[in-house]
């Protein structure tokens, strides 16, 4: 009888034990099957892919150092990073056409957009030590979830842009293509512009057209001005502006005519609000000293500067005129 209880105690404990262990394991270990949180949105027209930051994981993953310059001159970095190429991530919503751009929005709305020909990663590069401008070279764009083997601090929000250097850590990219807390990367079409030009003959030249221009040939024709303003230095990038002249200078678009340009005739430059600076041809000619800006910073001119601006080392104050829409040859 004893022993009869014994067992029949015995195999009571084992099932409130299997109870006890069933509820402790069904309230601690019952699979979360909560929606993860979504970190990032891409669109492109209709089609639109939400992602988790575990979905980001499961792409194949890019890390390298990295590090940027402000325009204040101060250097950040550079630190390790990890992250998704931004171009793998633009795939899945069908990748960018010839016409199309990538608009980067963050949390707070700033917005920076990035042309087809910049995912490829060609950008002004700084040294990491001194802050010097070292050209252009060739980076490694990624939406980063990790900086230095943790995840992002939480002024950069879950998911940041990083360029990585190509060569190691030697040199750093500029500030502004840094876009922080990115939340959304939107496939827009093209937002164009144009300039007009009107000279021996006549044409134009969009935007998509000027960027060619100044990156073909490994950019051989890019030209670089670092200009003070107030307490920042910024970068600006364009084209020599007797190599645009070349283009309507004579009957021959695809040469520059310097024996004319000696002879003597103005340029005019022009904006929306009839505004202009006037130029002799002998001052520009072959002269890399006067620039016609596209890009500031790495990113091409805002809507108060856009399309382009007329700086370099030659150019006066009182002529960097902006929102340069038309060039005029007046013989």
């Amino acid at each position: 009888m004893i022993k009869s209880k014994i067992l029949i105690g015995f195999f009571s404990i084992i099932i409130l034990s299997g109870i006890g262990l069933g509820v402790y394991f069904g309230i601690f270990y019952a699979p979360n099957n909560e929606p993860k949180e979504v970190v990032l949105t891409i669109e492109n027209s209709d089609t639109i892919g939400n992602y988790t930051l575990q979905d980001l994981n499961s792409f194949e993953s890019v890390t390298g150092y990295a590090g940027y310059r402000k325009t204040t001159g101060t250097l950040v970095g550079p630190d390790l990073y990890k992250g998704v190429l931004l171009e793998d991530l633009v795939e899945e919503v069908g990748g960018l056409s010839a016409n199309q751009e990538l608009e980067i929005v963050a949390g707070d709305e700033y917005q920076v957009t990035f042309t087809k020909e910049m995912l490829n990663g060609q950008f002004s590069a700084y040294d990491n030590i001194t802050g010097e401008y070292l050209g252009v070279k060739n980076f490694r764009i990624i939406v980063a979830y990790e900086k230095n083997s943790q995840s992002l601090p939480s002024s950069d929000g879950v998911l940041r842009i990083a360029c990585l250097a190509d060569e190691g850590e030697g040199y750093l990219s500029d500030s502004s293509l840094w876009v922080k807390d990115v939340k959304i990367l939107k496939v827009i079409n093209s937002v164009s512009w144009n300039v007009y030009l009107y000279g021996a003959i006549n044409d134009s030249l969009d935007k998509d057209v000027f960027e060619a221009f100044m990156y073909m040939n490994d950019a051989a024709n890019l030209l670089i001005y670092q200009l003070l303003e107030g307490d920042r230095t910024n970068t600006y990038e364009g084209l020599a502006l007797w190599r645009i002249v070349g283009l309507i200078d004579d009957e021959d678009p695809y040469t520059y005519n310097e024996t004319l340009a000696n002879s003597g005739y103005t340029l005019v430059l022009k904006n929306e609000f009839d505004a202009n600076i006037t130029l002799n041809s002998i001052d520009i000619s072959l002269n890399d000293s006067y620039i016609l800006a596209a890009k500031k910073n790495g990113v091409f001119l805002s809507n108060e500067q856009a399309p382009l601006m007329l700086v370099g080392p030659a150019v006066q104050a009182f002529q960097m005129i902006v929102e340069i829409n038309e060039i005029n040859l007046e013989f």
